[in-house]
């Protein structure tokens, strides 16, 4: 008769105790996360948000790029660090062709930008 009674006790206590243990942990540790000064884009958000849309509307979105190429006699646009891909953050290349976005491409991240 007292194992049942040492049973149905530690079966109350793990019912009725542990789970707001377990809930009230989280809340008193959080700590919040600045929040980055731009959007960091998954290569398909960046495609799909980016391609066929006009010089205007990227410079709307995203802001002056950190340089302007020229490349194959079209005007290329360069976002560093802008691109999350593989658990890195990537710089990301916009080619325009006839005031369009026309082709997109990342670059590797440089080697000081690597997390280990």
């Amino acid at each position: 008769m007292k194992f049942q009674k040492i049973i149905f006790a530690s079966f109350v206590f793990l019912i009725l105790l542990v789970p707001q243990i377990l809930w009230a942990a989280p809340e008193g540790t959080s700590v919040s996360q600045p929040e980055p000064s731009k959007k960091i884009y998954t290569v398909i958000e960046f495609e799909s948000t980016f391609m066929n849309h006009r010089k205007e509307d990227v410079l709307k979105v995203l802001g002056e790029p950190d340089s302007k190429n020229q490349v194959q006699e079209k005007e290329v646009w360069k976002y560093k660090q802008i691109v999350k891909d593989m658990e890195q953050i990537w710089d990301e290349n916009i080619m325009f062709d006839f005031g369009r976005v026309n082709y997109i491409w990342s670059d590797q991240p440089s080697a000081t930008g690597k997390k280990e």
